[in-house]
């Protein structure tokens, strides 16, 4: 999911004409060569996330361990609160979200019997046993927020990405296989000024100095324990959602939820620029406003509270758009769009699931003594993805990572006038609604 809920807008790293958002992003920019994707930007090295870290009921970087950061009263009733959701009908946003019976067959129960409960009601999750196995530590500083008029609100996210694991032939975490259910921690980087961009920027750039090993380990776990273990206040508010990217069932269904802090529980909240399915068959209105406002966040009334992917290959249909490049750009900034053909081929193409839970996710999951793999939409340069019209589409996401991060160690000159250029920021301005 990391690449969840996507605006895939035309990128031009001179340009700063206001454009409409268009879906494939122009790749031919040189990348940045003094930033490294895979120490400053999507690190899934197993000396990370095998670290000791990476485990246990309190790792810097375990499953356990955010949570009991989040909610450090309440960490055990919290997940089993959250687990507990995907088993009831709820509304959301005026929408049946139903049941997901598979995660209690092939998650819960298998942690409980792990955890010695004989029932749901009395079990107290043992969260050193949490089936989770982390998978990449990320930071995005393309998903800074600057607003139209320039005002700056965020340096962007630092995200922690887990596959669930699958405990029904063997016991012990570190022997188990992944499943088909992804989760990702998503915090915000607070700023709101040019100086407090480019010093979180600093931050992770200064990790590329560093080979792997326990200085690197630390110097991460400086940064991102300045996003997770402050005070209970300030983790609460720098932390933004928990998506979930789930196949333990068809169709394939993502997920997103808040933390109410004064309940102490995760809940389901609307997807953005994510519509209900409802909508294909009754498309007149969403229609008309994807053709006279293409480069607008969909209104809330839209709105569905999953994203289901019935199969691999799912494409949003015509519904009534004007034409198939104003498809194709509403479907890749939905989450079922972007996890599905509108982007390509996924990481997870080769996993041993059987076929109609693979091909749903940009980061694959992995067993223990492996590095998760990446989709091309993320590692392309470009991703060449041809549409039904013939239409080719390119996406080169990490390349435009890069990018982003550059701009924000190297501040445009301001002015007394323009305290941020128009062209400051750039690749954080046109994705300034994206969120995946």
């Amino acid at each position: 999911m990391v690449a969840c809920r996507s605006l895939l807008v035309a990128f031009a790293a001179l340009s700063v004409a206001a454009v409409p958002a268009r879906a494939e992003e122009i790749c031919t920019f040189p990348a940045p060569t003094n930033i490294s994707i895979e120490k400053e930007l999507l690190i899934t090295d197993l000396s990370v996330v095998n670290d000791t870290r990476a485990s246990g009921a309190d790792g810097a970087w375990s499953f356990g361990g955010l949570l009991t950061a989040l909610a450090p009263n309440d960490a055990p009733a919290l997940v089993k609160q959250w687990l507990g959701s995907f088993e009831q009908r709820q509304e959301v946003n005026g929408f049946a979200l139903a049941p997901r019976p598979a995660m209690r067959a092939r998650l819960t129960r298998l942690w409980m019997a792990k955890d010695g409960a004989a029932t749901f009601a009395a079990w107290k999750p043992n969260l050193a046993n949490a089936p989770f196995r982390l998978l990449a530590i990320v930071y995005r500083p393309d998903l800074g927020v600057v607003d139209r008029d320039g005002t700056i609100r965020s340096a962007g996210e630092a995200r922690f990405v887990f596959t669930a694991l699958d405990l029904s032939k063997v016991r012990p975490l570190d022997d188990a296989p992944p499943l088909p259910f992804t989760v990702i921690f998503e915090y915000g980087l607070r700023a709101s000024d040019r100086d407090g961009v480019k010093a979180w920027a600093e931050r992770w750039h200064k990790l590329g100095n560093l080979a792997f090993g326990a200085d690197y380990n630390a110097a991460l776990q400086t940064i991102t324990d300045g996003v997770t273990r402050r005070s209970v206040s300030e983790a609460a508010g720098r932390f933004n959602q928990l998506r979930t990217n789930e196949g333990l069932t068809l169709p394939w269904q993502l997920r997103e939820f808040r933390y109410e802090a004064s309940f102490a529980r995760l809940v389901n909240t609307p997807l953005k620029d994510t519509p209900h399915r409802r909508f294909v068959n009754d498309a007149s209105e969403l229609s008309a406003f994807i053709s006279q406002r293409p480069d607008d966040d969909l209104p809330q009334k839209f709105l569905s509270g999953s994203a289901d992917v019935p199969k691999a290959n799912f494409r949003w249909p015509q519904l009534r758009i004007a034409n198939n490049v104003l498809r194709h750009n509403f479907a890749v900034r939905t989450c079922n769009g972007c996890h599905s053909a509108e982007t390509g081929a996924k990481a997870d193409q080769r996993s041993a699931e059987p076929a109609q839970h693979r091909g749903f996710r940009h980061i694959s999951g992995r067993m223990r003594n492996e590095r998760a793999t990446l989709s091309e939409f993320m590692t392309g340069d470009p991703a060449l993805v041809e549409d039904p019209t013939g239409k080719v589409h390119t996406f080169c996401d990490l390349k435009i990572r890069q990018q982003a991060l550059h701009e924000a160690l190297n501040p445009k000159p301001a002015t007394v006038q323009s305290p941020l250029p128009a062209d400051d920021l750039n690749v954080a301005r046109k994705r300034r609604e994206r969120a995946d």
